[in-house]
C-alpha cells in the first residue's frame, strides 16, 4: 500500500480544528471526504504531525494515509485542490517510505501568534490577529519571552482537558518581535500542550500590560499555578508556521 505525505494550509475560521468530531465540522473529516472522492471505495484515514484547536489557522500542516490503488502525486495535488473548499489548500504531496508517520517522525514545529496594535482594528486582519489597543512595553515582552526557552514544566500552560501523561516540554526558540503594526510572538518546540501557545502568549501579553512581572512566568513554571498568568490568547491569531521532519527517518518517543 502506498503511502503519501500531504501538506496542507488552511484558513482555520470555520472549523472545530483538525481532529475528526462527531457533529463538528473539521479539517481532517474535510480532507478525508475529499480524498474518498478521488479514491473511492479506499477506507482512508489521516495521520497528522499534530492536532490545531478550533479556530486555529496553518500554513504548514504535515499529514499522510495509505491506499491500496495509486495515483501520481500531481494528480493527487490537483483532485484535492479541486474537490477541497477555497479554505483548505493541498501545497505539496510525495510518495514516502512505509511506515511514515507524522507523528512520529515531526521533529519541531514552529508556531507564531499574530498581535495587531494601535487603536484602530482592521477589518482585513479581524479573523487572523487579536487586536489590542493598549500600549504594551516590548523591552518586557522580550525578557518575558526569553523566560520560556528551554526545558520546563509547562502544567500551568495547558488547558483542562488536556490528556499529555508528562507536562514538560522543550523550547528551542521564544521570541517576539515588531513588524509594522502588529507583534509577532514565536514559538518552536518538540511538542505543546494543550492551548500551551495560547496561555503562553496570554502571559507575555499581561508582561507588556504592567500586570504581571516575567518572574510570574518564571514561578509558574516551578510551581504550577495558573493565576499567575494572564488570560488565554483567542485561537483566531494563533498560526501553525511548519513542521520539520526528522532526516534520518528515526522515529521520536
Amino acid at each position: 500500500m502506498p503511502t503519501f505525505r500531504l501538506d496542507l494550509a488552511w484558513d482555520g475560521g470555520n472549523y472545530s480544528g483538525w481532529q475528526r468530531q462527531p457533529n463538528a465540522h473539521t479539517i481532517q473529516e474535510t480532507v478525508e471526504r475529499a480524498l474518498k472522492v478521488i479514491f473511492p471505495g479506499e477506507d482512508i484515514a489521516l495521520n497528522a504531525a499534530g492536532r490545531t484547536d478550533a479556530g486555529v489557522h496553518a500554513l504548514q500542516q504535515v499529514a499522510s494515509f495509505s491506499i491500496v490503488g495509486h495515483r501520481t502525486t500531481e494528480k493527487i495535488q490537483r483532485g484535492l485542490n479541486s474537490k477541497l473548499p477555497k479554505d483548505i489548500v493541498c501545497t505539496h504531496v510525495e510518495q514516502v517510505s512505509d511506515g511514515f508517520h507524522p507523528r512520529y517522525h515531526s521533529k519541531e514545529k514552529l508556531y507564531r501568534y499574530r498581535i495587531l496594535t494601535g487603536e484602530q482594528p482592521c477589518p482585513f486582519r479581524h479573523r487572523y490577529t487579536w487586536h489590542i489597543q493598549r500600549d504594551m512595553d516590548l523591552d518586557a515582552m522580550h525578557r518575558a519571552a526569553d523566560v520560556f526557552t528551554g526545558t520546563h514544566n509547562f502544567d500551568a500552560f495547558r488547558a483542562q482537558g488536556c490528556s499529555a501523561t508528562s507536562t514538560h516540554r522543550t523550547i528551542t526558540r521564544s521570541e517576539i518581535y515588531r513588524t509594522g503594526d502588529e507583534l509577532h510572538f514565536e514559538v518552536q518546540g518538540k511538542g505543546f500542550l494543550r492551548h500551551m501557545v495560547r496561555i503562553m502568549t496570554g502571559a507575555i501579553v499581561a508582561v507588556g500590560e504592567g500586570k504581571r512581572e516575567h518572574h510570574h512566568i518564571q514561578q509558574a513554571l516551578h510551581q504550577p499555578d495558573r493565576l499567575l498568568l494572564g488570560q488565554t490568547a483567542p485561537a483566531h491569531g494563533l498560526w501553525l508556521v511548519w513542521t520539520s521532519l526528522l532526516d534520518n527517518g528515526d522515529e521520536t518517543e
